[in-house]
């Protein structure tokens, strides 16, 4: 890909390499932007000196994309890696141009405050460069490549309408961190031991009962491919409940379109992790897994790159967790016809619409050990 294709990639690494959490989708944003015309309304370089290369509009788009409130904010850091970038590029047209005696430099205008348009968001995965083989992947992660646009039509989703709540996302998590038998340990049931003593006789035998044991971890994995970006806002609450502690202990990790060998660090989305290190830390008597993701039902076309990828990690996946639940945020007939209504099936209905009594009825059901085993293998 030519350097045009990716314009400023070279700021964008400068800032995540001194530490700003940045995302190959807030690098989108900015071609986007730019293909639009923002951040370049007054780029008048003309050849006669690099100061009439205006950046103030540049400055302030990707302070606009890239510097928000968040765990990692600092705008200091911001300000001064982007002074450091523009004198560079300074000296380095000004060793390109023609020595001239003396020329003439025009002040730069003053320009009135105004406040940038708001950049909408992208709608199609970003292309991204090939990995070399056998190496990690770092900065980006690929999935299915050529998913069409979502389809629109009757999705309306405001932050004012999210389904699941804070209460009902803390009332799932009781439920379905009830206690569990684990181990060999026995304990005596003296309800039930006085019960068979009553209608056998004293010499009955002692009735003795599984100790249980109430330990539960959650495993949340999260696809944020774009066409996931607008339901973001109705994710917050669960993610919220792990960040204050509510739901603990608990792991995030993020996924694009299907998760294959690698996860990568929910706070920290350039840092890959190997799926087989993530299993293997799972235990399949306290792990419950959630996966956020629209499993295909954006798209009337099944992607058998997107199918054969999905079923092979519910196969890896099935023998070492206690409990699934598929948050899938679109409604369930937009499910007909798509690779999710396949996977709704494999999965014995643990996959669900975003309805909080749907997810309270499943956090209620007793866990199968071999329900996912048998249906992703069917």
């Amino acid at each position: 890909m030519s350097r045009l294709d990716l314009p400023f990639l070279d700021l964008f690494q400068q800032l995540q390499a001194q530490g700003m959490a940045l995302s190959p989708e807030q690098y989108d944003l900015l071609r986007q932007a730019l293909g639009k015309g923002f951040g370049l309304e007054n780029w008048k370089y003309k050849g006669i000196d690099p100061d009439d290369c205006y950046w103030a509009d540049l400055r302030d788009l990707c302070r606009v994309l890239w510097v928000k409130p968040s765990p990692n904010y600092d705008a200091e850091l911001f300000d001064r890696v982007f002074s450091a970038y523009v004198q560079r590029k300074r000296h380095d047209m000004q060793a390109l141009m023609p020595q001239k005696a003396a020329p003439v430099v025009p002040p730069k205008p003053t320009k009135a405050a105004r406040q940038l348009p708001k950049v909408p968001p992208r709608r199609m995965p970003m292309s991204q460069p090939e990995q070399p083989q056998g190496e990690a992947p770092v900065a980006f992660k690929m999935g299915a490549a050529g998913l069409p646009a979502v389809d629109e039509t009757g999705l309306h989703l405001t932050p004012t309408q999210l389904p699941l709540s804070s209460r009902t996302i803390a009332d799932s998590w009781q439920f379905l961190r009830r206690p569990m038998h684990q181990g060999l340990d026995y304990e005596l049931d003296l309800e039930a031991t006085i019960a068979s003593i009553t209608q056998q006789g004293y010499f009955s035998d002692v009735v003795l009962r599984p100790v249980l044991r109430k330990k539960a971890e959650l495993l949340l994995l999260v696809d944020d491919s774009n066409v996931m970006l607008p339901f973001a806002p109705a994710l917050q609450p669960l993610v919220s409940a792990i960040a204050e502690r509510r739901i603990t202990p608990a792991q995030i990790y993020r996924f694009t379109t299907y998760p294959d060998e690698y996860l990568y660090d929910w706070k920290q989305p350039s840092r890959a992790l190997l799926l087989s290190s993530v299993l293997s830390r799972m235990h399949p008597r306290r792990t419950i897994v959630m996966i956020w993701s629209e499993a295909g039902a954006t798209t009337r076309t099944i992607n058998a790159e997107h199918r054969e990828g999905l079923l092979r990690f519910l196969t890896q996946l099935s023998p070492c967790l206690r409990d699934l639940i598929w948050l899938n945020p679109l409604p369930t007939d937009r499910w007909i016809g798509t690779l999710a209504q396949e996977l709704a099936r494999r999965l014995d209905g643990r996959m669900m619409p975003l309805d909080a009594t749907r997810l309270l009825y499943l956090a209620k059901q007793p866990a199968s050990m071999d329900r996912f085993s048998l249906r992703a293998l069917a």
